[in-house]
């Protein structure tokens, strides 16, 4: 990748983490990249492209299919289980340690999103990683899919409201052994969901 797109890229994460998503704009991100606007569309087709681009390299489960997808082709009885903790538990520490993708969590449950582009790729890559766990656990679980989404949204919730308040339930996440126990929570509900094949 040219050094001009690298910085194009750098200087979509720099607005975002000091200003937000509301002040992506073409014009923005060309001056603090500071290159000539017309770059973004030789290189990415406009700002659309440049966003997915953006998300391919910043959003876990836009990144995390093209680098787990062939682990979990190659996946075995002895080691799927641990393979599905893993995608789950890296998505736990990606965003909990990751700002930029916390800001765009919240900015697209705002409803104020206007860059479609980035939720549609987002779903695209998880929807093509859930496929990949699908042919595999299909024999295994039926309702994988759904058992992973409500693990995929309960770990978004619990990051991005504990950006604010520490508490939820009583347990309080301030505690890094909160973390701890949630990690070993996570890995139970995967238990369960392989034990009727008795992996």
């Amino acid at each position: 990748m040219k050094e001009t797109e690298l910085k194009l890229l750098e200087a979509v994460s720099q607005i975002i983490e000091n200003d937000g998503f509301t002040k992506i704009g073409i014009n923005r991100i060309a001056n603090q990249a500071g290159c000539d606007k017309v770059l973004i569309y030789r290189y990415f087709g406009g700002l659309d492209g440049l966003l997915s681009e953006w998300a391919k390299r910043h959003d876990y489960y836009s990144f995390a299919y093209y680098e787990l997808t062939q682990t979990i082709k190659d996946a075995t009885p002895y080691n799927a289980k641990r393979i599905v903790k893993d995608v789950l538990l890296q998505q736990l520490h990606y965003l909990k340690d990751n700002v930029l993708m916390q800001e765009l969590l919240v900015w697209e449950l705002s409803g104020k999103s206007t860059f479609k582009i980035i939720l549609e790729e987002r779903e695209k890559a998880g929807l093509k990683l859930q496929d990949e766990l699908n042919n595999y656990l299909k024999d295994i679980n039926k309702d994988s899919s759904m058992y992973m989404t409500i693990l995929i949204s309960s770990i978004n919730y619990i990051v991005l409201f504990t950006r604010q308040y520490h508490k939820i339930n009583g347990i309080d996440f301030s505690d890094e052994k909160s973390w701890e126990k949630l990690e070993e929570v996570i890995s139970k509900y995967v238990d369960f969901m392989f034990t009727s094949v008795g992996i």
